[in-house]
């Protein structure tokens, strides 16, 4: 796993499932605004950030 995935992750398993919640809309929200103004290389970034995100809270949740 790259470096920057992995930073990622540790901040996520550090999170509540709340914390991960609210970070999952925020990112959401931004990476539709960046695809409406046309910035997919900026929204494809947030869509693996969010990715690995996800990821954590459903691996709580099984």
């Amino acid at each position: 796993m790259e470096d920057r995935t992995r930073a990622i992750s540790d901040a996520a398993d550090a999170m509540t499932d709340d914390e991960l919640e609210t970070a999952i809309a925020a990112l959401h929200a931004r990476e539709r605004e960046l695809l409406v103004a046309g910035d997919s290389d900026a929204a494809f970034a947030l869509m693996s950030t969010k990715f690995v995100l996800l990821s954590t809270l459903e691996g709580r949740r099984r």
